[in-house]
């Protein structure tokens, strides 16, 4: 069958989705309150195989809370390498040279590639002696509630869609408001910076204090961090000066 980027009359435009695709790790209780452990399994992970085998390459490694085009982003902030041997010497550091067991919650939907990518990832990170048992639920909106209210096992695939720096740090990552999808994450220095931007009106000044914030995260990661999807927008010949913005979102009221 044909796909609409082989119709001639078309042109098609490929842009970064910003909406990044993760694991939230519980670092309220058990294994993943050690940051050597959420270093390790971002470490264990081979994002662009992981894209290649759940998304038929139609995605971008994501490597930190948010995505290139948030405010704030980091872009000397050096790529999470994969780095299996790394990640062992991690996880031995831990206590966990013998391996460990974690449980990940999985939706069946939304994203509509949650089994392959739970199994994909169960599969990759057992090449480090992490055994991933995965707890699947069918009921999307259960599930969302079960995350919202906290009641995940080890870790759980979502997503984190807000466009704003802002909102992402402080709805999911302050440990002071304990938002709807916040699992027990603690950085001091993180809260502390999301204080300071929010008080700082020069943009420049603020922007660093998010990129700060980014390096941080990197380094102390709360999440495991996966992908952002490839974006696939085509175009008319009419519309051939219009260009897709760099966030992806549509300004229904273009007109040529």
């Amino acid at each position: 069958m044909a796909s609409i980027e082989d119709d001639e009359s078309l042109n098609c435009e490929y842009s970064r989705g910003t909406t990044a695709y993760i694991i939230i790790f519980n670092t309220k209780t058990g294994l993943l309150e050690d940051p050597r452990v959420r270093v390790a399994l971002n470490l264990a992970v081979d994002r662009r195989a992981l894209i290649s085998t759940v998304l038929n390459g139609a995605g971008y490694p994501l490597n930190g809370f948010i995505s290139p085009v948030h405010f704030g982003y980091d872009a000397d902030q050096p790529n999470i390498l994969h780095d299996p041997d790394r990640a062992r010497v991690l996880l031995k550091e831990a206590g966990y040279g013998a391996g460990l067991s974690l449980t990940l919650d999985s939706p069946t939907s939304l994203p509509n590639e949650a089994v392959r990518l739970s199994k994909a990832l169960a599969e990759q990170l057992s090449r480090v002696g992490v055994e991933i048992n995965i707890v699947f639920t069918e009921d999307r909106e259960l599930y969302a509630n079960k995350v919202r209210l906290k009641n995940i096992h080890d870790m759980c695939v979502f997503d984190s869609s807000p466009l704003s720096t802002f909102r992402v740090l402080k709805e999911k990552l302050d440990s002071r408001f304990e938002g709807s999808w916040w699992q027990g994450y603690q950085n001091a220095e993180v809260e502390k910076l999301l204080d300071m931007a929010r008080e700082t009106v020069d943009a420049s000044r603020r922007e660093d204090m998010y990129r700060q914030c980014y390096r941080r995260l990197t380094e102390d990661p709360p999440w495991l961090y996966l992908y952002n999807y490839r974006n696939i927008t085509c175009k008319a010949s009419q519309l051939s000066t219009w260009q897709p913005p760099a966030h992806g979102v549509i300004d229904p009221r273009y007109t040529v």
